[in-house]
């Protein structure tokens, strides 16, 4: 039986501020912490301002910064997002997201470490940002958002950022497959194993996400020690069906969580929002193709190739600068006349593309059938 806390947050002042001790007194092992080095895993994914949504809000991090530093902790913030993971990059990216301002340092460890995990189900080998083997307790902060491979970017998803940024496209690579993807993301929160989970969901981002979507208020902050539960309510809340998003599916399976026995400590129906922006996706085909037999397999690889998502070129606001070429790892994209041509027979639809493209000139196109389904349940 997991427990999920869910508190009221209108903005990032005063009341993000009440959220957050809200939080702390939530946890035995935040009101009894002392003396401890402590690692905020935070969503840096990118150089924009806190305004936009893309990242963890710094006055979040400020609050909970200044509450373990009372108590004597040694607070580090620390993130691999896409791209290079060295001091030039990560710098940028403290300045614009304003995390120099939260009073907590900035990790400047930008060394590797491989390890092998015998007990992970896909992920038995990987190579991880050293500054968390550096932590007595880890804090995985995430961002609320809608994404383009997984339907939703939260607290499962965010562990993705212990993996070096220039490292991550060759994890999709090895993992194109969105159930075998949800799987590497839970065998990395298996192995770090956060203490504690917190979602800044205070102002959300629906739409075009995890980078170029919408900010909308949401209203909330959650947490639990459980970030498969945690996520499980997130999807709640924003009215996304679970059995789009893999990771929770696939949690399920894993039995880490149980869906039907979860204590909230407030009513989650005062809070669901019935009209946010979502990436359409069809529900989970992993079903069938866990089964045995030439017929499951076939009804699960039709079903991915029917109503699998596609990534589409806006080219009225492509200004040419080949990013998506340059970090879709299956090399599936070509550069002809500054405009990108994407070769559908190679995608593997990790939609890396549209999630770095810096302005937001590659969408998510839903399936036409996917779409009629979706009108029809309407």
């Amino acid at each position: 039986m997991e427990r999920v806390y869910i508190y009221k947050c209108g903005d990032y002042n005063l009341e993000a501020k009440k959220a957050i001790d809200n939080v702390i007194d939530s946890f035995l092992v935040l009101k009894n912490i002392k003396n401890k080095k402590v690692i905020i895993k935070a969503n840096l994914v990118s150089a924009i301002k806190p305004e936009k949504s893309v990242t963890t809000h710094y006055l979040l991090i400020k609050y909970l910064t200044e509450y373990l530093t009372s108590r004597k902790c040694k607070v580090i913030i620390g993130d691999s997002p896409g791209g290079l993971y060295n001091k030039s990059t990560l710098e940028h990216i403290y300045k614009e997201t304003k995390m120099n301002e939260t009073g907590a340092i900035l990790n400047q460890n930008f060394e590797t470490e491989k390890c092998v995990y015998k007990e992970a189900k896909v992920l038995k080998t990987f190579e991880y940002t050293s500054f968390l083997k550096e932590a007595d307790i880890i804090i995985n902060f995430c961002k609320l958002k809608t994404h383009g491979m997984m339907g939703m970017s939260a607290s499962v998803k965010n562990m993705f950022g212990s993996i070096p940024g220039t490292l991550k496209p060759e994890y999709h690579y090895r993992f194109p497959n969105s159930d075998d993807f949800a799987n590497m993301l839970i065998d990395i929160n298996e192995y770090f194993k956060p203490h504690i989970n917190i979602t800044d969901a205070v102002v959300g981002m629906e739409g075009n996400g995890p980078t170029m979507g919408t900010p909308r208020k949401i209203g909330l902050i959650m947490a639990s020690e459980n970030p498969y539960a945690l996520d499980y309510i997130s999807a709640q809340i924003i009215g996304l069906d679970y059995q789009t998003v893999e990771t929770i599916v696939q949690s399920i399976k894993r039995k880490l969580f149980d869906k039907d026995n979860i204590i909230l400590n407030d009513d989650i129906n005062k809070y669901i929002i019935k009209d946010f922006k979502l990436i359409k996706k069809a529900r989970s085909m992993s079903f069938f193709k866990d089964k045995k037999g030439f017929h499951n397999k076939f009804i699960s690889k039709a079903g991915e190739r029917l109503f699998s998502n596609k990534p589409y070129l806006v080219s009225r606001k492509c200004v040419g600068c080949s990013k998506c070429a340059n970090v879709c790892p299956a090399q599936a994209i070509d550069m002809v006349n500054r405009k990108p041509i994407i070769n559908k027979s190679k995608c593997i639809k990790c939609y890396c593309c549209q999630e770095f493209c810096p302005k937001g000139a590659i969408i998510i196109k839903t399936s036409v059938l996917l779409r009629m389904i979706h009108k029809f349940r309407k």
